[in-house]
């Protein structure tokens, strides 16, 4: 419920009342955890983290139905002490190898806010194309009274991502 208090990158206004609701929508398909393999500071040398602690997790579930559902989307949530250390990437970069080896075909996601600067920036370094934008979309933390901000939309072919791709480094260059 953390991230939806919050107010700045998931549409949810009303936190999950308990665990199976919270379990109902983000562990409804496929779901992954990421956790610390040590005790030990991060790279910036400003977190420690102790073994097994959960610095984030995401999920890969149909964006649509039926005739649409060979196209999946992801939710993501990083840790806020882990925040701008890479955990974002990493799971950006497992979420492209995992949704094409789950049998999607190409990724959308319907809702990256404006003003969620770093999402913004992570999916545009790992290549997602824009294909849309959404004015007035949201009304999020931290605007200014009665401001509406704006979505993007991103879409990624995973049909064409390199069959040898394993999810770590660099998302590869779309053609």
């Amino acid at each position: 419920n953390l991230i939806i208090r919050e107010g700045r990158s998931w549409p949810f206004e009303e936190e999950f009342e308990n665990v199976d609701d919270w379990r109902g929508y983000f562990l409804s398909h496929t779901a992954f955890v990421v956790r610390a393999l040590d005790n030990g500071m991060d790279s910036a040398g400003r977190n420690s983290s102790s073994q097994g602690e959960v610095l984030g997790c995401f999920y890969i579930k149909p964006n649509f139905p039926g005739r649409c559902s060979h196209i999946c989307n992801g939710g993501f949530i990083t840790a806020p002490r882990f925040r701008g250390l890479g955990v974002g990437r990493l799971m950006g970069n497992v979420f492209l190898r995992a949704a094409r080896d789950l049998g999607y075909k190409s990724s959308y996601f319907n809702l990256v806010f404006k003003s969620n600067v770093g999402s913004v920036k992570l999916w545009d370094s790992l290549r997602f194309q824009r294909v849309s934008t959404l004015e007035n979309a949201a009304r999020l933390e931290g605007l200014e009274e009665g401001e509406l901000d704006t979505a993007y939309g991103y879409r990624y072919d995973l049909e064409k991502l390199p069959e040898d791709y394993l999810g770590i480094g660099p998302a590869p260059h779309r053609n």
